[in-house]
């Protein structure tokens, strides 16, 4: 799919949020879904992930692709995992003659980030609160989230902070931005956290061992 040019592709619409470089497990029981990702199961041509709100979509989505299928049942049902590859912007719906068993195409275009230098401190800062929310969590080993795209979409992946923020980052262009939001809203997490954690050793402290 050439950049900034329009193209036609499959839609999948569903209640995640699907950022680039993330894989996702799904599982596909629909008959119309089941053809999308059948025509695409080897992974060389992607389909569009929207997310779908009160019967609408946003206009920013995530193209994936199909890397495996872990189950294929009797009755055609599927468990695959998919990755996010490109944020498209959603021009145009194309709804299907028979929605039982033809699935939603869209025209989109591909959405790039604005050029930027990414200054490395808001880059350290942001892992050294990702870090401290790990430890709050019972993580064993807090390390930065692997992978090769942007910190922000890795650190976004990797805790669930919930569709809505998932969504706001998917519609940035900018990964300052993005950084920004998710400290302002990891530090937001972390008193909780702190809070949780001291209930938890209380209780721990307060029982009887034998």
């Amino acid at each position: 799919m050439p950049d900034a040019e329009p193209a036609l592709i499959g839609l999948f619409p569903l209640g995640i949020v699907l950022l680039p470089g993330e894989i996702v497990p799904l599982h596909i029981f629909e008959e119309r879904y089941k053809r999308l990702v059948n025509e695409r199961r080897d992974g060389r041509e992607a389909f569009g992930i929207v997310l779908s709100e009160d019967d609408a979509v946003r206009e920013i989505g995530c193209t994936a692709a199909v890397i495996d299928v872990l189950e294929e049942l009797e009755d055609g049902r599927l468990n695959i995992l998919v990755e996010g590859r490109r944020r498209f912007r959603l021009l145009d719906l194309v709804q299907p003659d028979d929605p039982e068993t033809e699935y939603v195409s869209g025209t989109v275009v591909l959405v790039d980030d604005e050029p930027s230098d990414m200054p490395a401190p808001l880059q350290r800062r942001a892992l050294d609160v990702f870090r401290r929310m790990l430890v709050l969590m019972d993580v064993e080993t807090p390390r930065e989230p692997g992978g090769d795209g942007p910190l922000s979409y890795r650190i976004a992946a990797a805790v669930d902070f919930g569709t809505a923020l998932k969504q706001e980052l998917l519609e940035s262009v900018s990964e300052e931005q993005r950084l920004e939001t998710l400290i302002a809203v990891m530090q937001t997490l972390l008193p909780r956290l702190e809070l949780r954690r001291q209930r938890e050793e209380a209780i721990r402290g307060n029982g009887k061992g034998y």
